[in-house]
């Protein structure tokens, strides 16, 4: 059934067992697909029980081969019109499927209670649920991600993230509720398909030149006559997937529309698919130009504090949650973009940093997911993510607010958690390259990055303080929140797998180095870092890492002492209760509380060139005056400009194009004829 192309030196049996489990995974997730759509009733429990076994033996196979340095390629014989259906687990795809694979095993544990709750909101509003299509695309949308990452032929690689691509279309809104959610999947559509274009160029480029489209022939190749214009194209297309600014147009659409085991693979797994991409393409387009490190530099800081701006005005959670998704995919682009800086002038800081952005990939996807989580789970009972009418739920669902508040406080970078040992990273690698930089240029702009991650630091501090002081604190805004429930068991255990993986792994940096120290002497070695480099740097990161570790078992010592101190003195004294004061009121109401736009505001004014924050105050008249609203609006600029140049012309021409589609056969025929004149004219022309 397949061909071995290469083996793990000096263990078959071993090769042959992953092997075995490699196939397993594939046709676990391909099988559970297609047997969700003839199991009718039990299409939910089918495709859970596949998607909970490839994902837990997926995750040991691929943290096993990542532990072991271990390659496994294999060849298909499957015909493709052009390459060949070869994959490879290498070492950059054993980093990337671990994440992919947990939050397989995440979404297919509560993908039968996330159908259940579904299904009762369609009783309600007359909508229709197709569950065994919704489950074939679920396990789909996982294969693609896993077939995307360990393609290695150009061809595979596109019809895998082709596969990928497609899938959310049909997941985003199973209930199709409104027009709000119809718009998002319409522009996910759109823009799914056009990040697709830059990558047939790349790949059609790099396949002409290699002379083939195996991905061990590019790597081969060495010299390109185009490098540059292959990375323009690699993060265009890529970044567009990864949610970059300004090609982040369809994740705040999609993300707040998706529901929860939707949203936790789009999140967490899928945007880490767009960042693979471009490290790919930096390992096959050979030694980095300097004026790459700039470029990744630049999306960076754009992505990042644009990102992280945009979701601090907004008034809906799951949105802010979708704008910091870009806000961190933007540190990772500034961290890259600073380790060719780095390597370009031959410092360790290239190490240090390359260490700092694989473990905030793995941090992103753990903690994001924890959030998107908490937020379905308070959207499901309350139907609203609206900042303005929730509040209080803290005392109604202590569960779901503790685990919001640590997934909070872990991607605003608040030790001890994971967040900020990734971050940490980052600012020392920063520090280091610019102590190291031969010119004054160079090092202000290591300074530069390194303040502006400070500066997004804050923002996301402040921002995710909003999300969590105003929506889960204070006192109810509406009806809605009294409305709020603990979510089942089997929901409460996957959060609280990932609040602890957040806390664990703050502590287990010194592990996670050692186990990411071989792939990484691997990844600088491809990029051409020198390893007496890749060596110091790798040593400082095991220091700092060593550090925050021991202070952070200090602190969270020191915050144990503190609460049993605290309990102790609640028991012998009790509760004293009071009034609330505030500006000389006693006893205030919630519609005194600050709302999203108002905690916004300082900000908001402050980077009004980014935020294009519009206000509306209406002038209060007369003695007695009747209410008024103030209305404060902070659009999305990036969202609004391809909307005019793009969006818009391509939704005309698809209504013009209606009126083709007239049923009559003899105008198709018409068509058709008209179609080969053309060609042949075409053709005779050129010849």
């Amino acid at each position: 059934m397949w061909t071995i192309v290469q083996k793990i030196e000096n263990a078959p049996r071993l090769f042959m067992l992953t092997l075995y489990f490699f196939c397993a995974v594939l046709a676990l997730l391909v099988g559970g697909a297609f047997c969700s759509l003839a199991t009718g009733r039990a299409a939910a429990a089918t495709a859970a029980c596949a998607c909970v076994t490839a994902g837990a033996v997926g995750l040991c196979l691929s943290l096993y081969l990542l532990l072991s340095g271990a390659t496994l390629r294999v060849s298909f014989p499957l015909p493709l019109p052009l390459g060949e259906c070869l994959f490879c687990v290498d070492r950059l795809s054993s980093v990337f499927l671990p994440p992919v694979f947990l939050l397989a095993l995440i979404g297919g544990a509560l993908l039968p209670g996330r159908l259940k709750s579904l299904a009762v909101e369609a009783a309600e509003t007359g909508a229709r649920l197709a569950v065994g299509r919704h489950c074939f695309f679920f396990c789909f949308l996982i294969a693609g991600m896993v077939m995307t990452i360990t393609a290695a032929d150009a061809v595979l690689f596109l019809i895998s993230w082709e596969i990928m691509s497609l899938m959310p279309f049909f997941l985003i809104s199973p209930l199709d509720r409104d027009a709000n959610e119809r718009f998002a999947v319409w522009v996910y559509l759109t823009a799914a398909h056009l990040g697709v274009l830059p990558l047939l160029l790349l790949f059609a480029g790099m396949g002409a030149e290699a002379g083939g489209t195996d991905f061990v022939l590019f790597a081969a190749r060495g010299a390109w006559s185009h490098p540059g214009l292959y990375f323009i194209l690699a993060l265009v297309g890529f970044g567009l997937k990864a949610g970059l600014v300004p090609l982040h147009v369809w994740m705040p659409e999609a993300h707040s529309s998706a529901p929860g085991h939707v949203a936790v693979l789009l999140s967490g797994a899928m945007l880490n698919v767009g960042l693979y991409g471009i490290l790919r393409v930096l390992l096959l387009a050979g030694p980095p130009e300097t004026w790459w490190a700039y470029a990744l530099m630049g999306a960076g800081v754009l992505s990042g504090v644009t990102g992280i701006l945009l979701g601090l005005v907004q008034s809906d959670i799951k949105r802010t949650l979708a704008y910091s998704s870009a806000e961190n995919m933007g540190i990772i682009c500034l961290a890259l973009g600073g380790a060719l800086l780095a390597y370009s002038i031959g410092s360790s800081a290239a190490a240090l940093l390359l260490t700092g952005v694989f473990l905030h990939i793995w941090n992103h996807s753990l903690f994001k997911s924890l959030l998107f989580l908490a937020a379905n789970a308070v959207k499901e009972h309350t139907h609203t993510m609206l900042i303005q009418r929730l509040g209080g739920l803290h005392k109604r669902i202590p569960f779901t607010g503790g685990c919001f508040a640590l997934g909070s406080a872990a991607i605003a970078g608040i030790p001890p958690l994971n967040g900020f040992m990734s971050e940490l990273l980052l600012y020392t690698g920063f520090a280091v390259g610019s102590k190291a930089a031969g010119n004054t240029e160079t090092a202000l702009l290591f300074w530069g990055a390194f303040f502006v991650l400070g500066a997004i630091a804050g923002m996301a501090l402040f921002a995710f303080t909003q999300a969590y002081g105003l929506a889960f604190l204070g006192a109810p805004k509406s009806a809605q929140s009294y409305q709020a429930r603990e979510p089942e068991t089997l929901f409460k255990a996957a959060m609280l797998l990932l609040a602890l993986l957040c806390l664990c792994a703050g502590f287990a940096g010194p592990l996670l180095l050692k186990a990411l120290s071989p792939f990484l002497v691997w990844f600088a070695s491809g990029l051409g870092i020198p390893l007496a480099a890749c060596a110091e740097g790798m040593e400082a990161a095991a220091t700092v890492l060593a550090w925050y570790a021991a202070l952070g078992a200090v602190l969270l010592v020191l915050f144990a002492l503190v609460n049993l101190a605290r309990g102790r003195a609640v028991g012998k004294n009790g509760f004293a209760e009071g009034v609330t004061w505030s500006c000389g009121y006693c006893r205030p109401t919630a519609r005194m509380q600050y709302t999203g736009g108002a905690f916004a505001r300082t900000f908001a004014m402050l980077l009004h060139p980014l935020a294009r924050t519009r206000t509306v105050t209406p002038k209060m008249q007369g003695l007695f005056p009747g209410p008024e609203n103030a209305v404060m609006t902070s659009p999305d600029w990036p969202m609004e400009l391809w909307s005019s140049l793009l969006f818009r012309p391509v939704a005309a021409v698809a209504e013009a194009a209606k009126n083709l589609q007239t049923g009559l056969v003899n105008l198709y025929i018409l068509y058709i004829f008209i179609a080969l004149v053309a060609t042949l004219t075409w053709a005779l022309g050129w010849a």
